[in-house]
């Protein structure tokens, strides 16, 4: 085996390079991507639009406005809880303090080895908190709420700049590689449309399948605004392996503070683990995971990766980012062992058949 410093260096100053411009140019890449991927899941309809007769700029913008009309209703319902539980914020933090005098009180009863706890002064710090931070709360929510607005505008226009120059951008991409090799570069590219769009589609049914199981598991247990957690925890499932476990503390310590018995706590850690079981093991390997053949090692690292590069954005975009490159690598002969690495499964290199000096002659000068 030979080694080739030269190429080492290209490969890491390569990685280098990638990850700073993504890191540097992360308010330029992230509405792109997050655009790229909802022209992916948007084109089939805008597609099928076209072949009815519809023309394109009025297809995409009725694929468009169905998509903000549906999120607008699903954002009105949310927040009709959300106003709901806001208005009794006062006695949420009342029982909160009950309860944490509480636990401090047994703790210093029943725990000798730590020393006993001033809960008097902890109260007091944790009114101080809540009475101090209940203005930088709402300031902070207008400014991320006018940040995400802004934040959605510039990815719809260029999730509409998308899907209408599709062909266009198609065609010169093509461009980049010779004529005998344009068919199989366009067929790469609609592999790579296809895994951005089964990613995405299979993320919302498995979010409404979600949602649904832990809507009804909390309204059994008689859990409040069994709705807002239960699609919340739902939505928190976009974070791989993270944001299930948070989906389901949220409800746990709102059953802890509001009920006085700690079987409806238990109640809704038993239900969200036994819906998590579910998840891990029979919905998202289905409905997602048979799309993404990805193995866990490169899974669970593109979910770190994103986190420090991109935060939760990254979670979320990582993941599929990592499944189209794979499909990538795996049309070029110098990186199908990067495929391979990724996926969850060893690709199978094609061999290629050998030709002789005499061959080549012929092929060359046409004999």
């Amino acid at each position: 085996m030979n080694l080739s410093f030269s190429k080492l260096f290209y490969v890491l100053a390569s990685i280098i390079g990638i990850v700073a411009i993504m890191y540097f140019g992360k308010v330029l890449l992230l509405p792109i991507c997050f655009a790229m991927l909802f022209a992916f899941i948007l084109y089939p309809v805008v597609k099928w639009l076209k072949k009815k007769g519809v023309r394109k700029v009025f297809g995409i913008i009725m694929t468009m406005g169905s998509v903000f009309i549906l999120a607008a209703g699903v954002l009105i319902l949310f927040s009709a809880q959300i106003i709901d539980m806001a208005s009794q914020y006062s006695n949420f933090l009342e029982k909160l303090k009950a309860t944490l005098e509480t636990s401090i009180t047994f703790l210093n009863n029943k725990v000798q080895i730590i020393p006993d706890i001033e809960s008097q002064t902890i109260l007091d710090r944790l009114s101080h908190l809540f009475s101090d931070s209940s203005f930088l709360i709402i300031s902070d929510t207008v400014s991320v709420t006018g940040s995400f607005l802004s934040f959605v505008m510039l990815a719809s226009i260029y999730t509409f700049l998308l899907l209408f120059y599709s062909e266009h951008l198609t065609e010169a991409i093509a461009r980049f590689t010779t004529n005998s090799k344009k068919e199989s570069f366009i067929q790469m590219l609609r592999e790579v449309q296809q895994v951005g769009q089964q990613y995405f589609t299979g993320m919302l049914l498995l979010i409404l399948v979600l949602g649904v199981l832990n809507t009804v598991g909390l309204l059994i247990l008689g859990i409040d605004y069994a709705f807002f957690f239960g699609f919340l925890a739902a939505l928190l499932a976009i974070i791989p392996y993270v944001g299930t476990t948070l989906g389901g503390l949220i409800p746990t310590i709102y059953a802890f503070v509001t009920f006085e018995s700690y079987w409806y706590p238990v109640g809704v850690i038993a239900i969200f683990w036994f819906i998590q079981f579910l998840e891990g093991n029979f919905l998202n390997p289905k409905i997602v995971g048979g799309n993404m053949q990805i193995n866990a090692l490169f899974s669970i690292f593109s979910l770190i990766a994103g986190s420090v590069l991109w935060g939760i954005a990254g979670m979320i975009l990582f993941l599929p980012l990592v499944a189209m490159f794979k499909v990538i690598c795996s049309h070029f002969v110098e990186l199908e062992p990067v495929a391979s690495l990724i996926g969850d499964r060893i690709t199978e290199v094609k061999p290629q058949p050998e030709i002789s000096l005499l061959e080549k002659v012929k092929g060359k000068f046409k004999i």
